[in-house]
């Protein structure tokens, strides 16, 4: 993962409650795939906040966007809404994540998207980036209205094009469905079980699904009830994993690790570094990083789900059982890179280095 400081190249509004941030990177371009995500950093009533946000551009694109919507009680989403036409310069962390495309699925099949609301941004670059599929993708996509769906010009204009096929779930009570492909009202399991059955040419095809949590459920259970193999099966959400599964893997004992970390402290008015390293014991159920801040360990963190990739160290001795690592590329996972937030000692033989 880099870090880069971006500016703003232009804003622009998707909705009431949407808006696309196009950066302007300068020299400090940045390589990642579509449906990978970034972090940003922002400095909110003097508290550092990070949140992470999809790209909805493709790597072919001259300048990386970002898709941000209004949510209720969003502090971070909600702020740049408000405040993005007087931010000038934006602190970037990425790209992160493995929900992306595999390129040997764009070739050989069919793949569905299933999305609601701004989780479409994702989507958005992986069916941009597809369009040399021999099978056109096929979207389901639910909002309130037409009004308050996030790329709605675009797709239309890629329908028309017949590049892509979509059907949307409209759920404002007052709207009246204007074309076949509308449904007024939510998707149910029964209607998405026969708009799939009707519309996927193949039941071998890969589905990618991203948008809040009831809805991604509703359609896990609909790809479930169809039997759709598990490996067909993508999602992206940032929502934290139960964390009771830790104990599952990691049994009911203490577990002492071993901890090597930097610490700064102010001498003869010069800022000295130096190399520490402690033992502390982290409790059943007790994520390393709730551990390490109980022994007054400095750890950057925001998140806590395993999709900011803060909290990131290197496991060099033992066994961890990490919930998530949705921030972490194969590269990372096979350095040995590890979430502290979301792993959980196995033995007593853990060493972790703090970067």
């Amino acid at each position: 993962m880099k870090k880069y400081i971006w500016r703003t190249r232009k804003l622009v509004r998707q909705t009431k409650d949407a808006l696309t941030i196009y950066f302007d990177v300068g020299q400090h371009k940045i390589h990642y795939l579509p449906g990978q995500y970034l972090n940003i950093k922002l400095t909110i009533r003097s508290e550092i906040i990070i949140r992470p946000y999809s790209f909805c551009s493709v790597p072919s694109d001259p300048y990386p966007a970002i898709t941000v919507k209004r949510v209720e009680g969003g502090v971070v989403s909600n702020y740049i809404v408000d405040n993005a036409s007087i931010i000038e310069y934006w602190a970037i962390e990425g790209p992160f994540g493995n929900f992306v495309l595999d390129s040997h699925v764009i070739d050989q099949q069919p793949i569905v998207l299933l999305a609601g609301g701004s989780g479409i941004s994702p989507l958005f670059a992986m069916l941009r980036s597809a369009y040399t599929k021999t099978s056109i993708p096929i979207l389901f996509y639910s909002n309130k209205t037409p009004e308050d769906t996030i790329f709605f010009n675009e797709l239309t204009d890629l329908e028309e094009a017949r590049e892509l096929q979509t059907y949307y779930s409209f759920t404002a009570p007052e709207y009246v469905p204007q074309k076949n492909n509308q449904l007024g009202g939510r998707f149910s399991v029964p209607i998405l079980q026969s708009l799939i059955k009707k519309f996927v040419p193949t039941l071998k095809a890969h589905f990618y699904i991203c948008g809040p949590m009831a809805l991604m459920e509703l359609y896990q259970n609909v790809l479930k009830n169809l039997r759709i193999p598990e490996k067909n099966i993508h999602f992206e959400h940032f929502h934290p994993a139960p964390q009771n599964a830790a104990l599952q893997q990691t049994g009911d004992t203490i577990k002492d690790v071993l901890v090597r970390y930097y610490d700064q402290v102010c001498h003869n008015d010069k800022i000295v570094t130096f190399e520490c390293t402690s033992l502390i014991s982290v409790k059943p159920g007790e994520s390393l990083l709730d551990a390490l801040r109980g022994n007054n360990i400095k750890v950057s963190s925001t998140c806590n789900n395993g999709t900011c990739g803060s909290c990131w160290a290197v496991r060099t001795e033992g066994e961890v059982h990490m919930l998530r690592h949705d921030a972490l590329t194969p590269l990372d996972l096979n350095s040995g890179v590890v979430l502290l937030c979301q792993s959980y000692p196995i033995n007593d033989k853990v060493s972790v280095t703090l970067q």
